[in-house]
């Protein structure tokens, strides 16, 4: 049977949503191959090898079409686990593309035709860009539907009360991933009747009835001691002919799953998480990518920086480019650039001003007086960060990374925050996309920590791509 909450929802949103991905992925190829076609025939030399819109090659287009529309669905792509939130999405894209393209080149191995450029050329990146496109547009859309309470998972958490208060509070800043909470089985004899915000159904013994009841579509263990192993075996038999899914929360905070790795032993699974990599080649990659980045838009934005200079000179006497003293990789410091957006003699304000915030760490003030008119909608926008580019090329900065703390900043570090200075300093990093200056110092601190012991060239170009985003919504920015 399956669960039906109180408002007639069921656990087949999932198969609803896969069908419109299952037409929207046809139609995307459908169109990468019609445009194939058309530039097939636009370029003399690919149309006069082959005869473009021949029966014969219009016949393994559409082959070709419905063969790779059957590799998205064997690799996975349109799994809920997937949609919504993480790359696991766009890697399981990518392979099946590269999957097609050597279906391609196999079938014209084995049946000695000339496979036509247009296919490898054309087909492979503007199939690859369509349908990253598509996808990222429906996960915007399915993002609008969880937050207005549709199309996620209806779950109830269990732990006891602490554990349940740390989840809840995690999944609900990230609604993305398609959980929505109605409700908490807390451990104990003493127990409340919330907990985060969460009503409180009952405890561990009668877990069935009440997620049956609830119409829960998933049950969420956190570790505690009432939660053992042998609970959830047996909670595992009593869902059978239910469609209710278990989740274990394991006692892990702060390590992202490509660290982490599930091998049984004998029937138990033990999780083995990696150490943190902080050298190799993935760190030589990324030292080459943020050099060619950096250098690259230097290029293109010496026309904004030459207009944005004469702006801050003409609307407040001092100089153009402030430069301040960072903490960089390892303790060493810097010099970090940045436009002016201050009047002068802002540092000798900073110690009456930072006296009104309340902290004693990390400085950030909405309306600070000392900032100038044109300052105000550079770091809107966050264009006075700009000139960092230059710290990056001479490998002083990062494209991505942890924020670059002030020398008075980390003489205040407790020893775990430390760990922030084991890598490069970023011009972007999980503090920009996540809320800027709206961040407590606390919240700030774990982002960066994550980054820190879980960062990876996917992910950089991820947190990237979202930045552009953030940076054109201006939230958190001032």
């Amino acid at each position: 049977m399956s669960p039906v909450g109180p408002n007639g929802r069921s656990v087949d949103w999932h198969a609803r949503f896969g069908r419109i991905l299952v037409v929207s992925d046809a139609l995307v190829l459908a169109w990468v191959f019609v445009v194939n076609h058309l530039l097939w025939q636009a370029v003399p030399s690919w149309r006069d090898a082959n005869p473009s819109w021949s029966a014969f090659w219009i016949g393994v287009s559409i082959g070709l079409a419905v063969i790779w529309h059957i590799v998205l669905t064997l690799a996975g792509t349109r799994d809920p686990q997937v949609l919504g939130a993480g790359p696991d999405e766009y890697k399981r894209l990518i392979n099946s593309t590269i999957v097609a393209v050597a279906l391609i080149a196999f079938v014209g191995y084995v049946f000695t035709l000339e496979v036509p450029r247009a296919y490898i050329v054309v087909t492979l990146p503007f199939g690859i860009a369509l349908l990253a496109i598509s996808r990222w547009s429906w996960r915007q859309w399915l993002l609008v539907q969880r937050q207005r309470g549709k199309m996620a998972r209806r779950a109830i958490v269990v732990g006891n009360l602490a554990s349940v208060e740390h989840l809840t509070n995690v999944v609900g800043r990230n609604l993305s991933y398609g959980y929505q909470l109605i409700g908490a089985c807390v451990t104990g004899a003493d127990r409340p009747s919330h907990a985060a915000g969460l009503k409180v159904l009952g405890g561990v013994d009668d877990l069935l009835m009440t997620t049956v009841d609830s119409g829960a579509e998933a049950i969420i263990i956190t570790s505690s001691d009432a939660t053992h192993p042998e609970m959830v075996r047996r909670l595992g038999w009593d869902l059978e002919g239910y469609a209710i899914e278990i989740i274990v929360a394991p006692s892990l905070a702060n390590i992202a799953g490509p660290r982490v790795h599930i091998r049984p032993v004998a029937g138990l699974p033990l999780l083995h998480v990696e150490q943190p990599s902080y050298q190799g080649a993935s760190r030589w990659a990324k030292a080459l990518l943020d050099r060619l980045g950096a250098f690259a838009l230097l290029l293109v934005a010496v026309p904004i920086f030459a207009v944005l200079a004469v702006w801050v000179k003409l609307t407040s006497p001092g100089k153009v480019f402030f430069v301040q003293e960072r903490v960089g990789q390892d303790g060493r410091t810097f010099g970090m650039i940045k436009f002016r957006t201050m009047v002068d003699g802002a540092h000798a304000m900073r110690t009456e001003l930072q006296a009104d915030t309340g902290n004693d760490v990390m400085f950030k003030m909405r309306d600070d007086p000392r900032v100038t008119s044109a300052g105000r909608v550079l770091r809107r926008y966050s264009l006075d960060e700009l000139p960092q580019l230059i710290n990056v090329f001479k490998g002083d900065m990062s494209l991505v990374g942890p924020r670059p703390p002030l020398v008075s900043e980390v003489s205040g570090y407790a020893p775990e925050a430390r760990r922030r200075l084991l890598v490069r300093p970023g011009m972007t990093g999980p503090w920009q996309i996540s809320g800027r200056s709206d961040l407590d110092w606390e919240e700030t601190m774990r982002l960066d920590l994550y980054y820190v012991e879980n960062w990876s060239i996917v992910g950089d170009l991820l947190i990237l791509w979202k930045t552009f985003r953030a940076v054109a919504s201006s939230s958190g920015a001032y």
